[in-house]
């Protein structure tokens, strides 16, 4: 198995020498790089891929949060998250941005192994015959409508109206594609291919794994889309401005 490569982002330098202690007892697991400043790391990591990035959050300049969302636009927009705090005030945080895993300090390694597991669960999920994926070479096919897109599925061509979608969701290296009256189609692709094939005026991007379709927005609430009755998807930071100004701004009735 190739070993899985960590990033410990953490201004305390005795927390991350115990997280590193951790990582190298682990097999299959290792250290590439440490950083102790926030700034430097959202540099160090603009343009290299890592698996999984241990990350605390109270820091100087930029806490944990903001820099992981800042993350998402780069190279590591599939790196699997852990957050780790003295606090546990910042789960909901966590969860927001798909955070596989949230250690409070001081972390035992008992702790730890249960996250080492959540991340080898994951990986090996991706190749689950539980769930039905496209490879390589049946990714998405260009669209061939203002309509419709054609993704390839169990070795046929299957059409998808754009107005039967709900909303789409990242998961690793694949996208899942929910539908209004049927099952969702997952595919080897990225959120941000597919992207470009959606019409810009009826779909919007939320969240670094999700794409949503505005017809099916019934309501906005903070940090969070409501979609259908029941059903909500999380907004982020770095999403929530654009979002707003496009689809609330200019559309607020004022009253007389």
């Amino acid at each position: 198995m190739k070993k899985i490569s960590c990033v410990i982002i953490d201004d305390e330098p005795p927390a991350s020498d115990i997280l590193k202690y951790y990582i190298d007892k682990t097999p299959n697991f290792e250290v590439t790089e440490i950083f102790y400043d926030p700034v430097r790391a959202l540099e160090g990591l603009r343009n290299r891929k890592v698996d999984v990035i241990f990350c605390d959050v109270e820091m100087p300049d930029i806490n944990g949060i903001q820099l992981l969302e800042s993350l998402c636009i780069n190279q590591n927009k599939n790196a699997l998250v852990v957050i780790i705090s003295a606090h546990a005030k910042y789960a909901i945080d966590g969860f927001n941005i798909n955070a596989i895993d949230y250690l409070l300090k001081p972390v035992s390694f008992g702790r730890y192994l249960q996250t080492t597991q959540k991340i080898l669960d994951y990986i090996k999920s991706k190749d689950s015959k539980n769930i039905e994926i496209a490879t390589k070479e049946h990714a998405l096919v260009t669209q061939s409508s203002k309509e419709y897109i054609f993704i390839k599925s169990k070795g046929k061509l299957l059409k998808i109206n754009f107005n039967e979608i709900l909303y789409i969701e990242a998961i690793g290296d694949y996208v899942k594609i929910h539908l209004e009256n049927s099952k969702p189609n997952v595919i080897m692709d990225s959120l941000k291919r597919l992207e470009k094939s959606l019409p810009d005026d009826s779909f919007i991007r939320i969240h670094r794994s999700y794409i949503v379709a505005i017809s099916r927005i019934k309501a906005i609430e903070y940090k969070k889309v409501i979609i259908g009755d029941t059903l909500s998807l999380p907004i982020s930071n770095s999403y929530y401005t654009a979002l707003y100004d496009r689809l609330v701004l200019n559309h607020i009735v004022k009253p007389m």
